[in-house]
């Protein structure tokens, strides 16, 4: 495998783990009937699969690319979140919260670059 696939699997990874904080806000917004519910329904399912998914993806991809743009790119779920809590869960976006964002992108640029 070429190793430029695993530097854009990364990426990939991070969006999973993001999409996958969103199913959890989802069904933490709903009202269950028991509490065993709460903890085995579909989001929440679905989401720590695709945890599990994603903690073997990156176990892999760490084996094919240099440690440090990994720990770089895993900063990227916080970004991914923000932009799917818009567009999903239609929360607003603040000043305190894009200008945070748009340290972590200029930061995992600055430390990609230098």
């Amino acid at each position: 495998m070429n190793d430029s696939l695993f530097y854009i699997l990364m990426p990939v990874s991070a969006f999973i783990t993001a999409a996958s904080q969103i199913l959890l806000k989802k069904s933490a917004d709903r009202q269950y009937q028991h509490v065993l519910f709460e903890y085995l329904n579909p989001y929440v399912v679905i989401s720590y699969l695709c945890y599990i998914g994603v903690l073997a993806l990156n176990v892999f991809i760490y084996t094919k690319i240099d440690y440090r743009f990994g720990v770089v790119i895993n900063s990227l779920p916080v970004v991914f979140v923000m932009i799917l809590s818009k567009v999903i869960l239609k929360e607003a976006l603040t000043r305190k919260r894009i200008a945070g964002n748009l340290l972590i992108v200029a930061g995992i640029i600055c430390f990609t670059l230098l």
